[in-house]
């Protein structure tokens, strides 16, 4: 997301610039290896562990509300969650609003699923993974590819993400002045940029998978939540949507955590913590 004190002049390249700087929080994660290359005629990144299989593959999705950030601005925190996972992660840096608003975003990651599948990586060998709407893009990725007809991954890994772009949940009052990192302004900016100034696009299942009518088809799910975060209600409501559709989900909530606090990767233990579980679910569910 976005803070209150990010510059207000709605200047896309001044603000990804500064968000790319504060995303800088999380160690180095040691003994991995990256390679730049380009994926669907996007950038993108192999983030490698040493000795992870290249049978095995994660999609790591970004967040920044669908505006902002970037395969380096989220370089070391995919790192960790990769090492942790031990599985090569492909990082995507898929297309940015408001220049390419929906359904680009999704599009570069469909597309980047689609490559991993063509490498002959089995689909229940991928995981898909991101953080706040990377974090629903781990989400809407795999109903998408329900709908053209491709296999689901393995696995969904979503931390912190934004599900429901009406921003309906209580916790979005509730949580306000806990949130840090969000404001109620600056969640409405992102959404008005990523759907084009389209209030009813808002509802798209592809957009906000807690609206969507069926979900019984995802893949086993990890959702990790931060109890200060405006999204908090989104997890949970999510999480009990899946629940209910016979989809296996499991829900950490992180008490006293704000937004995506796994980006203190390495310097603080409440997202070393995170990552660890996150890696020993993930390992089991892709056999990696």
């Amino acid at each position: 997301m976005i803070s209150a004190q990010f510059p207000p002049d709605n200047n896309p390249a001044l603000e990804r610039a500064v968000y790319d700087q504060v995303h800088q929080a999380a160690s180095e994660a040691p003994g991995v290896s990256y390679e730049s290359t380009v994926v669907a005629g996007r950038p993108a990144i192999w983030i490698r562990p040493e000795g992870a299989s290249p049978k095995h593959a994660m999609l790591y999705m970004h967040g920044g509300g669908y505006s902002y950030g970037s395969t380096q601005s989220h370089r070391k925190l995919s790192a960790h969650l990769a090492k942790a996972c031990n599985t090569p992660a492909l990082s995507i840096d898929y297309r940015l609003a408001p220049e390419h608003p929906y359904p680009a975003p999704l599009d570069d990651c469909v597309n980047a699923y689609k490559y991993l599948l063509d490498q002959g990586i089995p689909a229940e060998n991928i995981a898909v993974a991101g953080d706040s709407c990377g974090g629903c893009l781990s989400a809407t990725v795999p109903l998408a590819a329900i709908q053209r007809g491709l296999p689901v991954p393995g696995a969904s890994i979503s931390m912190s993400p934004l599900y429901d772009q009406t921003a309906s949940g209580s916790t979005y009052d509730s949580n306000e002045e806990n949130d840090a990192l969000s404001t109620k302004p600056s969640l409405n900016k992102l959404a008005e940029r990523f759907t084009a100034g389209n209030k009813a696009l808002r509802k798209d299942p592809l957009i906000s998978p807690l609206l969507a009518p069926d979900v019984s088809g995802l893949p086993p799910t990890w959702i990790s939540a931060a109890g200060y975060d405006m999204l908090l209600c989104d997890a949970q409501a999510f999480a009990e949507k899946l629940q209910k559709a016979g989809v296996e989900v499991v829900l950490k909530v992180h008490d006293q955590q704000q937004h995506v606090f796994e980006f203190m990767a390495g310097k603080a233990p409440e997202a070393d913590t995170s990552i660890r579980d996150i890696g020993t679910w993930t390992r089991e569910k892709i056999g990696s």
